[in-house]
């Protein structure tokens, strides 16, 4: 039954029999809200991508509850034709909408949402900003990483864990940047343990920034990184199974 007399749990129905087309019909606007958002969460679990354009029809929704399942589901069949749709949302008034849209372009994973997903990176919303951090170092973007790196000043904790993590993944082309940001004071610290947990990749270009540069501020926390990697590299050394195998430089 996929009438106007439709009720959740007829929904569920169509879930368990798979019935994707029943389920869109169920989005249709002659359901109750419930249903409409009760089908848009059951054709997620399907990941089916005959779902995408009838998703994106029910973003504009005036209910957040609706607009959410909708970007959740979207973010489970993971195609890039929800891209745009998906960035307009980035304005949504519902912070939760905002920051599972955010996810959802994470999980969608296209290159073309980085730069709107730059630009809610100072969202007054402290689990948007966090998604977005996420998500950047998800999507292993070089134009995230000075983003990333202002955000380990970011004054919510989690934030900037997850910045950090996000240059992690990012990796080798976090390194110059971060060895910059050894000049600033409110990242200083912050930069330079990145550096260290990246490891032997920036040891040379630590080196090399060291002999280069007469700023002390960069002396202090790149010094401190490159004695920290080189003590990791010998407790590794130390700890090697196969004494024949060579640490990586």
């Amino acid at each position: 039954m996929t009438g106007p007399g439709l009720s959740v749990a007829a929904v569920e129905d169509l879930r368990l029999a798979g019935d994707v087309d029943g389920l869109i019909r169920a989005l249709s606007p002659v359901h109750p809200m419930e249903v409409r958002r009760a089908a848009a969460v059951s054709l997620g679990d399907l990941v089916d991508p005959r779902a995408v354009e009838p998703l994106i029809g029910i973003l504009g929704e005036r209910e957040g509850e609706t607009r959410l399942a909708a970007v959740l589901s979207l973010a489970k069949i993971a195609d890039k034709r929800a891209v745009p749709p998906l960035t307009a949302l980035l304005a949504d008034p519902d912070g939760d909408v905002r920051t599972a849209t955010v996810i959802s372009l994470g999980m969608i994973g296209d290159a073309a949402a980085v730069p709107a997903l730059l630009a809610v990176f100072s969202d007054p919303h402290t689990p948007v900003r966090d998604a977005v951090a996420w998500a950047l170092g998800a999507m292993k973007d070089g134009r995230a990483v000075k983003p990333l790196i202002k955000a380990l000043s970011d004054p919510e904790w989690h934030v900037r864990m997850e910045a950090e993590w996000a240059l992690l993944e990012i990796g080798e082309p976090s390194v110059e940047p971060l060895i910059a940001a050894l000049h600033d004071e409110g990242v200083r610290w912050k930069a330079a343990g990145v550096l260290v947990k990246i490891g032997s990749v920036a040891l040379g270009p630590l080196q090399e920034a060291l002999r280069k540069t007469t700023d002390p501020n960069i002396r202090q926390g790149g010094e401190w990184a490159v004695r920290k990697i080189q003590d990791l590299r010998a407790k590794m050394k130390e700890c090697d199974p196969s004494p024949g195998k060579q640490i990586p430089r």
